[in-house]
């Protein structure tokens, strides 16, 4: 799918860590910060994704919202986008516990995109993750950056990233993104974690002929690390798999 990338419509520069209220530089190489120990009042704003009229345009910047987990942790998160003179929209997502406490405080560094973060279960751990739209491109493709909640813990870190027209998964565990090259090719791309990272593990390539009709390969100008599967195994698990879009929460 490498060759997808040129066609971005949005160049995007995007920086993201986790950092205390009042950082203005990030070293990504730093341990996060925890932020000191304020209480925010989540139910104030309103919910992400339920507000008529945002992103309308797009040059729009998103109003203040928030999300709320249903999973184990209950966490709420609170985001704020900020507009800016250099092009680049900024967005702040604060992780709140109980009783509205800050836990964790994630900066994006974003273009303009006008859709909000949401949570999903991508991989049915039980947890959710927070995907975060931060470009898009030609034909519906967006690139999203997943956020994963390390196990047991109230800590998100940066998992990966997904592009595609969404972010999806596979009833076998993968995640998974399917974006559009014109209207014949669709490129789909798998992945997985492992631990608090997604890996890559293989991209076919679907091709649709004037009748409706497809053939399934793989993609072989990838620019990534070699699938573990060989091709005939890929097209053999891959070609099959059926993408499931995952219900977001909050």
């Amino acid at each position: 799918m490498g060759r997808l990338w040129p066609m971005l419509a949005i160049t995007t520069c995007t920086l993201l860590t986790a950092c205390g209220p009042g950082d203005t530089t990030a070293d990504p190489q730093a341990p996060a910060k925890t932020p000191p120990a304020t209480t925010v009042d989540a139910a104030a704003l309103p919910m992400c994704g339920d507000i008529p009229g945002a992103g309308a345009g797009a040059h729009d910047v998103l109003p203040d919202c928030r999300l709320t987990s249903r999973d184990s942790a209950g966490l709420s998160f609170i985001v704020r986008h900020k507009a800016s003179a250099d092009g680049y929209d900024r967005t702040n997502i604060d992780v709140l516990g109980s009783g509205g406490k800050s836990l964790q405080n994630l900066y994006v560094r974003d273009t303009e995109v006008p859709a909000e973060p949401y949570l999903a279960d991508l991989d049915a751990d039980g947890r959710d993750e927070l995907i975060v739209p931060i470009s898009t491109a030609i034909v519906g493709n967006s690139n999203y950056v997943i956020f994963r909640p390390k196990a047991g813990k109230s800590e998100f870190v940066e998992a990966g990233r997904v592009f595609g027209i969404g972010v999806d998964h596979t009833a076998s565990g993968y995640i998974a993104g399917m974006a559009k090259n014109g209207p014949a090719d669709k490129y789909i791309e798998f992945q997985k974690f492992v631990g608090s990272k997604l890996v890559f593990v293989a991209e076919i390539i679907r091709t649709y002929d004037k009748d409706g009709h497809s053939t399934c390969r793989v993609d072989d100008e990838k620019g990534v690390p070699e699938s573990e599967f060989s091709d005939e195994e890929v097209v053999r698990r891959f070609c099959g798999e059926q993408l499931l879009r995952p219900t977001p929460v909050g």
